[in-house]
């Protein structure tokens, strides 16, 4: 690396001693260890300074250290940081459940609260179980990644991530492939068809865009169809929206693209603006049936759920999101973002496609040139970039910057990758 990394060496050789050695990726050159971060920025524990392309995950979508997210912890932390969520919850709690679903159209009368992606994912699959016994199958997508717990990894398909647990994992998910163009969705749909017709299968869940897959969109109109499938089989239909939740793709939600609703719905990520927190948010008639009241001990629940300090931060993200019309904000640059993609790397023959919406783009590469990925998120370090290989092979490069990223650091971030390409 060009960029001052001794203290992150320093760290790297801390962290080989200390932590379990299956969960940090550490080599001469890689990770830089992070110091503090403000708005679309970084700085290491070096003081390199660096552009985050990728909202940290997908988390950061109004900036890191929000202002006033940082005001709102600060002065919750003085009332209240810990409730008991399923016995004596704070109002908060009940405040940002009202609000999750004024977001959403009025058949959405109940939310699960949780702490990750997994969990949310997890609650999703406990409501299938609950809503109709008789019907305890799944099916997935291939490319899919719904989190690592033993009950979402069950739905994630990469085999990296499943092997090593098989023995543990029930034979309950049928993985099908995720269409992305017209003509791949009658054979998904046969494929479908002929898995219900010789399985029980309470429920389909779906990524409308894939995150970890790949950034791949599901085919125009497949949700539709998916929808009817789901309506004439009495199954339900699980979107998740962990990732292309709360704006991500220039809609609140990216199911209003194709104007398609689930009947359950799974969001995470940028609702807790950094801290964690999750939601499943299901149809009201769906969540009743499912999950009776409870006699005085709750068969799903968990020590930190309806957190006041982290409720208390999810309730101004919403509110934010929605008077400032980020859905607005994130298509104006993401056709800016689209335009500058096009221009600088049409020609660039390793690249196979560009594909995306809104903040959300990938630059897939050809086979033979897969491994230029990591090569951009290895060297874009040294060009102050952070960046992240998406895909099954990590023969994608993502593209997810903060909401409130301008058209000068688009244009310089994309004039870096270029220039790594072109080198």
């Amino acid at each position: 690396m060009n960029i001052s990394n001794m203290q992150s060496l320093k760290l790297a050789k801390i962290l080989a001693k200390s932590e379990c050695p299956s969960i940090t990726y550490l080599s001469e050159e890689f990770p830089v260890f992070w110091n503090y971060a403000k708005g679309c920025y970084v700085w290491d524990v070096d003081n390199n300074r660096f552009l985050d392309m990728n909202s940290s995950f997908g988390v950061c979508g109004l900036g890191h250290c929000n202002e006033k997210i940082s005001e709102i912890i600060a002065e919750q932390s003085k009332k209240l940081i810990h409730g008991m969520g399923d016995v004596h919850p704070p109002q908060i709690k009940a405040e940002l459940c009202e609000l999750l679903l004024s977001t959403l159209p009025k058949d959405f009368g109940r939310v699960i609260l949780s702490s990750n992606g997994s969990d949310a994912c997890e609650s999703a699959i406990k409501t299938m179980l609950l809503y109709n016994k008789e019907k305890p199958e799944i099916i997935a997508f291939k490319g899919a990644y719904h989190g690592l717990g033993l009950g979402s990894l069950n739905l994630t398909h990469n085999d990296f991530f499943r092997k090593d647990f098989q023995t543990w994992l029930p034979k309950l998910t049928h993985f099908v492939d995720f269409p992305v163009k017209a003509e791949e969705i009658q054979i998904v749909l046969t494929d479908i068809k002929n898995i219900i017709q010789k399985s029980p299968i309470g429920a389909i869940i779906i990524e409308p865009i894939q995150a970890r897959g790949g950034v791949k969109i599901a085919a125009k109109n497949f949700l539709k169809e998916l929808r009817l499938l789901c309506n004439e089989n009495n199954i339900l239909l699980i979107f998740d929206e962990i990732y292309t939740g709360l704006c991500r793709t220039g809609d609140f939600f990216a199911f209003e693209f194709e104007e398609v609703m689930p009947d359950l719905l799974c969001l995470g990520k940028l609702l807790g603006g950094g801290l964690p927190l999750s939601a499943c948010i299901g149809k009201t008639d769906v969540m009743l049936k499912a999950w009776k009241a409870s006699a005085g001990e709750a068969i799903h629940t968990s020590t930190f759920l309806g957190n006041p300090l982290i409720c208390k931060v999810a309730c101004f993200i919403l509110n934010e999101l929605k008077e400032k019309k980020y859905n607005l904000i994130v298509k104006e640059k993401g056709k800016y973002l689209k335009k500058i993609l096009e221009e600088n790397f049409s020609e660039i023959k390793e690249i196979k496609e560009i594909r995306g919406r809104g903040l959300m783009f990938g630059i897939e590469f050809h086979d033979k040139y897969k491994y230029l990925a990591k090569e951009c998120m290895i060297k874009g370090l040294e060009e102050g970039l952070i960046l992240l290989p998406e895909g099954p092979e990590g023969e994608v490069l993502s593209i997810s910057p903060p909401f409130i990223i301008n058209h000068e650091e688009l244009d310089f971030a994309i004039n870096k990758i270029k220039k790594i390409l072109t080198n």
